[in-house]
């Protein structure tokens, strides 16, 4: 199972600006020795030491994620505006010709999870076909709506993909051919799901909504089908500690504190921080990292094999059982 992240940032899409371009160069030129800026190859092969937040980004796009399973089925997780990134390189495929197919799954319906949708290239193309599940009762009807005239010049009726909605149960499994998907019901406003995708390769699981609060947390054990032994979790990171349970409580989101306690108690292997606030910038969320990886350590004897990561656009993991 072959999993990448096209968008990471919640709530709305936070592109670079200028200003933030030139502190990222000046940090670089800053940092640099003569040898390091005396040729291109040396000056590539500088860059490609500097850490994430120096020589690029973090990445500004809103959640979404693609899930290729070992017979390389397509399944999409959420559609913000990440989605029009994998669009794009989609067309280069079947998608471009009108013969591709392919599964999406929409956790909930709040705009940072839909709104790539109507730039998505591939619903363009007739012959394409895709077929949408959510434990959302009305999906169609939302994701219809936001494509009203009122909000969009074109329908998605006009769309010309074949496109079919499917409504699934929470806390049940379905099969997407030989590809296990269960969802449960997260803590957020409005509802939200998180997911599990499981098959021989492995267990992905992705919840990017989430709040779990000393409530929740008192039984966190009932959350257990979703999160347990997971060989990657991309959970909901999007406050610190202090901002979830005094700032912002009650507005839906966890912290990086919150998602290692939990991927502890469910022996999971790798947690990956998502769903990035929009207020915080490149070196705001290395020091997520830090704070987060120091709790790790801290904890160390509970943690097991758990390691931390990031999300960042363009990253991909291999979740493969041998």
């Amino acid at each position: 199972m072959k999993v990448k992240l096209w968008g990471v940032r919640g709530s709305y899409p936070t592109p670079l600006n200028s200003k933030a371009i030139e502190e990222k160069i000046v940090k670089a030129l800053t940092y640099a020795t003569p040898g390091d800026i005396s040729s291109e190859e040396s000056v590539r092969s500088y860059v490609s030491t500097l850490p994430v937040s120096i020589r690029g980004t973090y990445g500004g796009n809103t959640t979404s994620i693609e899930v290729r399973t070992s017979s390389d089925e397509l399944l999409v997780i959420d559609c913000g505006s990440g989605l029009i990134g994998l669009g794009r390189e989609l067309m280069a495929s079947e998608f471009g010709r009108g013969k591709g197919a392919a599964s999406i799954f929409l956790t909930h319906t709040h705009w940072d999870h839909i709104q790539g949708i109507p730039f998505f290239t591939p619903f363009y193309i007739k012959g394409n076909r895709f077929n949408i599940y959510s434990p959302v009762d009305n999906i169609q009807e939302r994701v219809e709506y936001q494509q009203a005239l009122t909000h969009f010049p074109i329908t998605l009726d006009s769309m010309m993909a074949g496109k079919r909605f499917f409504h699934v149960k929470e806390n049940e499994s379905f099969y997407i051919n030989d590809t296990k998907i269960f969802t449960k019901s997260m803590p957020h406003p409005g509802s939200a799901y998180g997911i599990r995708v499981e098959n021989s390769d492995g267990v992905f699981v992705y919840t990017s909504d989430c709040e779990f609060g000393i409530d929740e947390m008192d039984h966190i054990h009932s959350y257990g089908d979703l999160f347990r032994d997971a060989d990657v979790l991309v959970f909901d990171a999007q406050y610190t500690f202090q901002e979830s349970v005094i700032d912002k409580m009650s507005w839906g989101h966890s912290s990086a504190t919150i998602a290692i306690d939990i991927a502890m108690r469910n022996n999971v292997k790798r947690l990956i921080l998502f769903h990035h606030d929009p207020g915080y910038d490149d070196e705001k969320l290395d020091s997520v990292l830090l704070n987060a990886k120091t709790y790790l350590n801290v904890n160390r004897k509970m943690a097991n094999q758990l390691t931390i990561d990031l999300a960042c656009e363009d990253m991909v993991f291999d979740i493969n059982a041998d």
